[in-house]
């Protein structure tokens, strides 16, 4: 895909997060005391029957940043695994080899494709990994992710700038890729209200097996959220009802 067609699709919309909404991620402790609170009265069902669920934390963020879903996710019976990786330092070109390491590592002990959970800059490094084996994939569920322009339409940006790392091409790299489509079907969860990632950076006007679903949880509190927790099994194509 080149600039001229991105530019079709999305104009010019897309920028980094307003300054203002970083107010809303003070909701973030009130959303972790409302898991908390909530937690014994989640949905449980063995929907997941073992199937291997690969979580990827976002910039800046270790496995860690993902433990309450991955707690969440075995007691719906998911085989649910942190990638290998540690933390998020944001080098996507030193990323992305280790995450098609663990995609393949993990399809092959489950003798069949497995599912992607990635949250904000893990789920964009859970969709570019995944265009490379695609046959070791069978979903991708993004959480609050830039899929367009990577950290380029972030409020990190300017760290990467300091870094040296050149948005421009990461984005570059991106449309590039658009030509080789990801063709599992992909969910893609975003808050128009996020202060990390523009909300419109988590829309994918490209692949061709993707669905949108708006949430009200600020970007840092989506790792702690009933309502992620509960649109969870939908999302990794395993409802509950």
């Amino acid at each position: 895909m080149n600039k001229a067609e991105f530019q079709k699709r999305y104009g010019n919309s897309i920028g980094k997060p307003k300054l203002s909404l970083l107010l809303g991620e003070a909701k973030t402790p009130f959303e972790a005391a409302k898991l908390a609170v909530g937690w014994r009265f989640l949905a449980r069902k063995n929907v997941g029957q073992g199937q291997t669920v690969l979580l990827l934390p976002g910039f800046g963020a270790s496995s860690s940043s993902m433990t309450f879903i991955k707690r969440y996710l075995n007691s719906l019976g998911y085989k649910a695994v942190h990638w290998s990786a540690g933390f998020n330092h944001g080098e996507v070109g030193k990323l992305l080899p280790q995450v098609i390491a663990d995609i393949k590592e993990h399809s092959e002990q489950a003798q069949a494709p497995i599912k992607l959970l990635g949250w904000s800059l893990g789920g964009y490094l859970a969709r570019e990994a995944a265009r490379e084996v695609q046959q070791n994939v069978s979903r991708i569920v993004t959480i609050g992710s830039p899929v367009i322009g990577g950290p380029k339409y972030t409020a990190v940006k300017t760290l990467y700038d300091i870094r040296g790392l050149d948005v421009e091409s990461i984005e570059n790299s991106t449309l590039k890729r658009f030509e080789h489509p990801i063709v599992c079907p992909i969910v893609a969860l975003y808050c128009k209200k996020d202060s990390i990632v523009s909300w419109q950076a988590c829309i994918d006007r490209f692949s061709p097996n993707v669905e949108h679903i708006e949430i009200d949880t600020p970007h840092l509190a989506m790792g702690v959220s009933k309502e992620v927790m509960n649109l969870l099994p939908y999302a990794l194509g395993t409802p509950l009802k």
